[in-house]
């Protein structure tokens, strides 16, 4: 007798749960499974440098080398609501561009580069970034709810040069050579979303990291906010805006260091459920 009466009660606990969980002003706030899938418009702005070590360090900025500014790339988030207030989150988002430029440096150091004078730059530049993270809602009610996590950023950064000129004191040479690089940026965070009406919402994060072990040192923040129409319920469509600011220093056969802040908007389509 007893087994049937305790199978009773726990499937009337896992009923009313689910239905508290789910009387929420908007879908957005009690989707177990949410994806996003779009495009960032970003800009990459500042300096970055690659030197072996023992050589003088040349920092080389974006606008110098003429890379390109704001340019279309892929996004894509995924969320896991495992319970009502523990959820999971991934999310892709990146930047590759190039530049080219024909002017006079005083110095231009990059890897085995040393070139001076009136130079011809081709420049390539991308950065992948992978975010990882578990969090978990102080705060939920029927139109918002509020959180901490903790996570991972993994950022790869790839970044080349080709330079024709004055290299390594002969003129009239042609040199390239690149920087190839994962980083793995453990971070903290805090995450909020409001339901304003049963199809319109916002949602945002921000994140930082400071770490100073090992080949790694610097700081990383980066802010998010999004709107978000839900065309039915399982259906939406968002805009947003991103913003990272890094300033980063990986010690190992070279010195590379990322002084730069990326951002920009974002359109993206939601399936929720």
């Amino acid at each position: 007798m007893k087994q049937p009466i305790f199978g009773l009660l726990l499937a009337v606990l896992v009923s009313s749960t689910a239905q508290a969980a789910g009387n929420s002003l908007n879908p957005i706030l009690d989707d177990t499974w949410n994806f996003r899938l779009g495009a960032t418009y970003m800009d990459a702005s500042g300096t970055f440098s690659s030197t072996i070590q023992g050589e003088p360090t040349d920092k080389l900025s974006t606008d110098d080398l003429g890379i390109a500014d704001y340019n279309w790339n892929p996004y894509f988030g995924a969320r896991w609501r495992f319970t009502d207030r523990w959820r999971a989150t991934f999310n892709y988002f990146g930047m590759e561009t190039d530049g080219s430029v024909r002017q006079n440096f005083d110095r231009l150091i990059f890897g085995d580069i040393r070139a001076t004078g009136f130079l011809e730059v081709e420049s390539s530049f991308s950065t992948d970034f992978y975010v990882a993270q578990v969090g978990y809602s102080l705060l939920k009610n029927d139109r918002a709810e509020l959180g901490l996590g903790a996570g991972l950023h993994v950022v790869d950064f790839d970044t080349s040069l080709k330079v024709r000129g004055k290299i390594n004191g002969k003129s009239g040479s042609v040199k390239s050579d690149s920087a190839d690089l994962t980083v793995p940026l453990p971070n903290i965070l805090g995450y909020g979303t409001y339901a304003f009406t049963p199809k319109l919402s916002v949602d945002g994060g921000i994140g930082w990291f400071g770490l100073d072990y090992d080949q790694y040192s610097g700081n990383l923040v980066t802010v998010t906010a999004n709107l978000e129409y839900r065309i039915t319920d399982n259906i939406g469509l968002g805009v947003g805006y991103n913003y990272v600011d890094m300033d980063l220093e990986i010690e190992d056969n070279r010195t590379d260091t990322y002084d730069l802040q990326y951002k920009g908007p974002a359109l993206y389509i939601s399936a929720g459920f």
